[in-house]
């Protein structure tokens, strides 16, 4: 199935949000399409905490993965990972209601983002 750059997956989330932030410079930007479940309980998330989050890395590619010093088998290879924050919200409160939503979350305290992912 063919989809479009500007989708909506949800009734928050655009696929453009999740392309690969390579910038074009080294795939199409889709090397492989978002986990529709992580989208859903993303939204899920942005529902209980009743504020935008802001996705800083979605689906990469392996080049941008390496790049950005991402582990060899990281789950934004297959769009099952995303990393992203909530303004206004702290990242452990993004946080404990990604783990509600049934998401594994690493927390980057110091960077003020969390990485999620199923």
């Amino acid at each position: 199935m063919m989809c479009r750059n500007d989708e909506q997956l949800t009734a928050h989330f655009n696929r453009q949000e999740f392309i690969c932030c390579c910038e074009g410079r080294y795939c199409d930007g889709f090397p492989a399409e978002m986990n529709r479940e992580l989208v859903g309980r993303m939204e899920a998330v942005r529902m209980v905490l009743g504020s935008p989050i802001i996705v800083t890395s979605g689906v990469r590619c392996p080049i941008r993965n390496e790049e950005v010093g991402g582990i060899p088998d990281s789950r934004h290879l297959v769009g099952d990972a995303a990393d992203c924050y909530a303004p206004g919200i702290a990242v452990y409160d993004l946080a404990d209601a990604a783990i509600a939503a049934g998401l594994g979350v690493i927390v980057y305290e110091d960077e003020g983002f969390c990485h999620l992912e199923l």
